[in-house]
């Protein structure tokens, strides 16, 4: 029996390491048929095909730095790889020209979301859609008794949750960030092909969550002024979420990435608790464009 695991991604020079998860999905279309007041179908064929790649990473800097950031990156020229890594019997891993090579023809990779638990490891996703060429090629050709990239290896680099500031004030008692980037891709086929010929950007909006066990914050650091059932929008004051690098066999690093929002708005959205238990609070942020800035501007990538 063959068993395979996954591997390191790569898009043109750059190897994506920490791989922490990995889904193949060709979304069949199927078209299955019955007719006649038959109990059963008769016919069962393919309308299309669309096939996607989905996979999370702990290597945040290298992704973003390299994936196009808050934009994602073209697959273009088959200059995207992964592999799916065999491994042996009563051992660890096969040797060279042993795998099986995967390479899309072209499409897009996009960043999902971002998890960032206080004092626990940070995380992202990424979706990445593939295209033919024609429409009636498949889009992504699969190689096997292949070696892995030369630069697969150790995962390297490690992020955790640095800090919050809305609107120009540290949030405290706050033990979980997530950063949805909201992005929704139109994918277009065709003129009756199998796969798709086009894929582009349609929308994005990104939604940024906050836990906080800083109940009365609430009240002091003006999400709401006296009324907390109302929202306020994003000052002239940045709102900033900050990623810390983490040091192997230490704490903390000096070169962070940051998070920055000049314009949208934000707002609580659930007080939760139960017996025996302290309060936690969660802050909604609605970042948007102001025709000049990124809509989330990123820092500490280079």
């Amino acid at each position: 029996m063959d068993i395979y695991t996954i591997a390191a991604i790569k898009h043109a020079s750059t190897v994506i390491k920490g791989i922490q998860n990995q889904s193949l999905n060709p979304q069949v279309a199927a078209i299955l048929l019955s007719g006649s007041g038959e109990v059963d179908a008769g016919f069962a064929a393919i309308g299309e095909i669309r096939p996607e790649l989905g996979f999370g990473t702990t290597a945040i800097k290298t992704a973003l730095a390299n994936l196009g950031g808050i934009d994602g990156i073209p697959i273009a020229a088959s200059n995207f790889d992964f592999w799916l890594q065999k491994t042996v019997t009563g051992a660890l891993r096969a040797g060279a020209t042993a795998h099986i090579k995967c390479t899309p023809v072209a499409g897009i990779v996009v960043p999902g979301a971002i998890s960032m638990p206080s004092g626990g490891q940070a995380s992202m996703t990424y979706n990445a859609v593939f295209i033919s060429a024609d429409g009636t090629a498949s889009p992504m050709a699969v190689a096997a008794s292949q070696s892995l990239d030369a630069s697969q290896g150790p995962a390297d680099e490690a992020w955790t949750f640095g800090g919050v500031s809305l609107n120009g004030t540290a949030l405290a008692g706050v033990d979980n960030v997530s950063i949805d980037f909201g992005i929704t891709l139109w994918v277009t086929a065709g003129d009756g092909k199998v796969y798709p010929i086009h894929v582009c950007i349609a929308s994005r909006r990104p939604v940024i969550t906050i836990s906080t066990k800083d109940i009365g914050a609430f009240s002091t650091w003006g999400v709401s002024g006296s009324n907390w059932l109302e929202g306020q929008v994003q000052s002239d004051s940045d709102s900033v979420i900050t990623l810390s690098d983490m040091t192997e066999g230490g704490v903390r690093g000096s070169s962070p990435i940051t998070f920055t929002v000049d314009a949208g708005m934000m707002f609580f959205n659930a007080i939760t608790g139960q017996h025996g238990e302290r309060l936690g609070g969660q802050v909604t942020l609605l970042p948007t464009w102001d025709g000049t800035a990124d809509v989330i501007a990123i820092t500490g990538l280079t």
